[in-house]
C-alpha cells in the first residue's frame, strides 16, 4: 500500500525540481535574448558591445583589425566547411556563390562593396576598423577554403563547427578592441536609427533578420548551425572578453552595450 505521506512528500520534490527547471531556463531564455540584443547574430556581432583598449598606435589599432579580420573569416570557413548550418551573413554569402557561381571570397568582396556604397550613400560614420576588419576577412577567404582540409565524417563536422564558433568570438574581440569604428552593419544600422530615432540594437536586428532571409532565399547555407551559432556566439564571446584581455591584450575587456563605445561615435539612448 501506497504511504499518503511518502507520496505527498515525492510529490513535493518532483514540484520543487520543476520549478527550479523551469526558473532555469527562463533565466536562459532572457540572458539569451539580451545577448543576441547586444552582439548580435552570427559573426557580424555588435562591435560596440565590446569596450576598447588602449593601444599605443594606430598601427597597433590596425594590426588588432586586421588579426581579427582573420580569425573571424577562419572561424566562418570552418563552420562552412562543416555544412550544417552556416552563421547570419555567410547564410548570404553562400547563397549569392549558389546563385552565380561566384567564390565565398568574391561574394564577401562584392558584398562589402554594397556596403561601402550604402554606408557613403547615406553619410554613416565609417572608421578605419569598418574598413579594415571585413577586408581582411574577405582577403583571407581567398586562402582558407584551399588551406583548411573538408570535415570527412559528422564527428569532424562538430569539430570545425564548435571550433569555428570560438574562432569567430576571439577575431571579434581581438578585432573590435582596438576602436577604430564599429563595424558596416552597425554603422547602417545606427544611422537608420539616428535618423527615425529608433533603437539600434533592434534596427540591427531587424537587418539580420533581412540579410538571413535574403540568404535562404537564395539557397545559402541554412540549417540547425546558424540557429545554435545565433544563440551561442554571443554566449561564447560574452565570457571570452575576460580571457581575451587577461591573456592576450594585457587588461580586461568588459561589455558595456547599453553605451557603444566606437571611437568617433557614441548613441545616446533616449530617456523619453
Amino acid at each position: 500500500m501506497i504511504n499518503p505521506f511518502s507520496l505527498r512528500k515525492t510529490l513535493l520534490r518532483i514540484q520543487a525540481i520543476t520549478i527550479k527547471f523551469l526558473s532555469a531556463v527562463e533565466r536562459f531564455l532572457w540572458k539569451t535574448s539580451k545577448n543576441i540584443l547586444n552582439f548580435g547574430l552570427g559573426r557580424r556581432i555588435n562591435f560596440t558591445a565590446i569596450r576598447k583598449i588602449s593601444v599605443p598606435s594606430v598601427g597597433a589599432q590596425i594590426f588588432l583589425n586586421i588579426t581579427g579580420g582573420v580569425l573571424i573569416s577562419v572561424g566562418a570557413t570552418m563552420i562552412i566547411l562543416a555544412d550544417i548550418g552556416a552563421t547570419t551573413t555567410d547564410v548570404l554569402l553562400t547563397g549569392i556563390s549558389h546563385q552565380t557561381g561566384l567564390s565565398i571570397a568574391a561574394a564577401s568582396f562584392g558584398l562589402l562593396t554594397i556596403l561601402l556604397l550604402l554606408l557613403g550613400s547615406i553619410r554613416a560614420k565609417v572608421g578605419v576598423g569598418t574598413i579594415v576588419v571585413p577586408l581582411a576577412v574577405s582577403t583571407t577567404f581567398i586562402y582558407s577554403f584551399s588551406v583548411i582540409p573538408n570535415p570527412h565524417n559528422f564527428g569532424a563536422q562538430l569539430i570545425y563547427f564548435i571550433t569555428g564558433l570560438f574562432v569567430i568570438a576571439l577575431g571579434v574581440g581581438i578585432g573590435a578592441s582596438a576602436g577604430i569604428g564599429m563595424g558596416a552593419y552597425e554603422s547602417i544600422c545606427h544611422r537608420i536609427a539616428e535618423g527615425r530615432d529608433w533603437h539600434p540594437q533592434i534596427v540591427r536586428l531587424i537587418w539580420e533578420f533581412i540579410i538571413l532571409s535574403i540568404g535562404i532565399l537564395l539557397g545559402g547555407a541554412f540549417g540547425i548551425g546558424t540557429l545554435i551559432a545565433a544563440i551561442a556566439t554571443g554566449w561564447i564571446l560574452k565570457y571570452m572578453n575576460s580571457a581575451i584581455g587577461d591573456y592576450l591584450l594585457g587588461r580586461r575587456i568588459r561589455t558595456n552595450c547599453e553605451t557603444p563605445l566606437a571611437r568617433g561615435y557614441e548613441y545616446v539612448q533616449s530617456k523619453n
